[in-house]
């Protein structure tokens, strides 16, 4: 299928239930937003306004030690933060994967959906944190011979959530397996996909991000069809096919 056609379906899909999907996808984003913005504003204040002048660019000022241990001190909240971020965002992923997955699906998923990678139980919870992990794990080690074997590497993963959230039974590692296999030979047919949103991300730039709102849903109904679209002709797709779906 080209690109055109996925984005054809995702429309179609969209029409009239443009809102539901947007608040399924800005809620988490929000959430993860306000975490990450208060765990790191007690740093970013004492930067802003408390301390003096080493900070603001004057080099006839000495390192002052105390300062220094207390911007130790109020960078762990920041760091913590982070990591609470990653962690519940893999969960989010998971969620909006199934609310997704439900959606293309024909189905009528609630805005409550998102919050299966913590309601489904510890279980998955915990699959959906090493998912993550692995992934960017993997990725940032491929990142390392260059930029270009990274973004390989972030398109032969991209399915697995999808696969996570479509199996209930699958572990975190099988997931990044089948997603590796499942895009074999598709990884350029995604990338022109995204690529093909680019005047839309432009056009969402120019009007400060606010176009995101609704590009986001766009492109994530979209690449969900891709999805459902390589699940009924690769090898693993197909041992996915014929699975029990989990909703």
């Amino acid at each position: 299928m080209k690109s055109k056609n996925f984005k054809i379906l995702a429309l179609n899909q969209l029409r009239g239930r443009w809102g539901a999907v947007i608040a399924a996808l800005i809620v988490p984003s929000l959430a993860l937003a306000a975490l990450s913005l208060l765990t790191s504003l007690p740093l970013q204040i004492y930067n802003m306004f408390a301390a003096g002048p080493y900070y603001f660019g004057d080099a006839g000022a000495s390192y002052v030690p105390a300062a220094a241990m207390r911007e130790t001190l109020l960078s762990v909240p920041a760091f913590l933060g982070e990591i609470a971020v990653f962690v519940l965002s893999a969960a989010l992923l998971y969620g909006i994967s199934r609310y997704l997955l439900k959606f293309v699906r024909g189905g009528q998923p609630v805005i409550g959906e998102i919050f299966g990678g913590f309601t489904r139980g510890a279980e998955t919870f915990g699959r959906t944190v090493l998912l993550r992990l692995l992934i960017a794990v993997f990725t940032a080690l491929w990142s390392l011979l260059f930029v270009i074997p990274g973004i390989i590497a972030g398109y032969r993963y991209s399915m697995a959530f999808y696969i996570l959230a479509d199996n209930d039974n699958i572990s975190a590692h099988d997931a990044l397996k089948a997603s590796k296999e499942m895009m074999r030979g598709h990884k350029w047919e995604l990338f022109k996909l995204h690529l093909s949103f680019i005047g839309w991300i432009i056009l969402c730039c120019i009007t400060c991000g606010i176009g995101f709102i609704f590009l986001s849903p766009y492109i994530n109904t979209a690449q969900a069809n891709f999805y459902e679209y390589l699940r009924g002709i690769r090898s693993a797709g197909a041992a996915y096919a014929g699975a029990p779906q989990t909703f």
